[in-house]
């Protein structure tokens, strides 16, 4: 009689401790899924608000002046008036 009582306590504790275990990873699961949609939307509020923070930033910015580029001298001539490194 004490040796049956004995295997139910021991099936008992194993149960609750499959029992256990089964929250545990499901609730690793849930938390997992929860943590990784914040980070998506995090991501996704960052990077709504730092492109109106930039789109803003852009308008109040005056916009570039185009630089003109020099152009160089064309001396034209006999090869033996220009100067050395002009004839090269």
């Amino acid at each position: 009689m004490t040796a049956l009582l004995l295997f139910d306590a021991i099936d008992t504790v194993a149960v609750m401790a499959d029992a256990i275990l089964a929250w545990i990873v499901a609730a690793a699961v849930v938390a997992t899924v929860v943590l990784y949609a914040a980070v998506l939307t995090g991501a996704w509020a960052w990077r709504a608000i730092r492109r109106a923070v930039t789109g803003a930033w852009r308008a109040e910015q005056p916009a570039p002046e185009a630089e003109s580029i020099p152009t160089p001298e064309r001396r034209t001539g006999p090869s033996w008036a220009l100067d050395d490194k002009e004839a090269a």
